[in-house]
């Protein structure tokens, strides 16, 4: 089974290299991981007891099994970075599954970036629904989150509706442009452009929920 997920690594690397073309990147690659040896040596989770390697034959993933205690300010309480160095500019792509009950419209996975600690980074919430903080950009900056997406309030596409995979990318530019996709990884879901923290590292996670991620593909450059 190691020969399929391979199989689906190389379909990935080779979406994420069109994709990348069409905005001109060069960006190269400095992590790529669809888990199927079993290891998540690469990662750097908030608490290891909720996060591991599952699956089985069928092909394995990154899992999140539970959500996490809250912090000190209001963000996602759930987290794993890879571990490279602080990234100036990035391209992550990859599959999640949200494992909440679709009936929450509330539900969410997360795309981490510029992360420094527990109370700085920033992060996409791809949600169920979209109003105030759900599906949006957010930036935490030592205070409880805020939304910093140009989509207005209520405005922005949602597409976490189900159990089922989806495809994701968020990029961000040297310059502070930020753009989320679902799905559908020509037209972004969410934009936003901010400086308001240093290069850092990148991951996923969930504010409150549980889910699955598999076959990511970094592309990045550091500071």
């Amino acid at each position: 089974m190691r020969r399929a997920g391979a199989s689906r690594l190389a379909a990935l690397l080779l979406l994420a290299g069109l994709a990348l073309a069409q905005t001109a990147s060069d960006l190269p690659i400095l992590a790529a991981d669809d888990f199927e040896a079993g290891s998540s040596a690469r990662w750097l989770p908030c608490d290891p007891a909720r996060w591991r390697v599952a699956g089985g034959e069928g092909g394995r993933f990154y899992e999140l099994t539970a959500p996490g205690p809250s912090g000190k300010v209001r963000a996602p309480t759930s987290w794993s970075v890879l571990e490279t160095a602080g990234l100036s500019e990035f391209s992550l792509m990859g599959r999640f599954k949200c494992y909440t009950d679709p009936a929450n419209d509330k539900r969410d996975l997360c795309v981490i970036f510029g992360f420094q600690d527990p109370e700085h980074f920033y992060y996409v919430h791809f949600s169920a629904s979209s109003e105030g903080v759900h599906n949006i950009i957010g930036l935490v900056n030592g205070a409880d989150r805020v939304k910093i997406n140009r989509e207005p309030e209520g405005r922005s596409v949602f597409r976490l509706k189900d159990k089922a995979w989806h495809a994701f990318k968020v990029t961000r530019d040297a310059n502070g442009r930020i753009a989320a996709y679902l799905d559908d990884l020509a037209v972004p879901i969410l934009t936003a452009e901010d400086a308001s923290l240093p290069p850092g590292r990148v991951g996923v996670g969930s504010f409150d929920d549980t889910g699955a991620f598999d076959d990511i593909v970094l592309r990045g450059r550091t500071r």
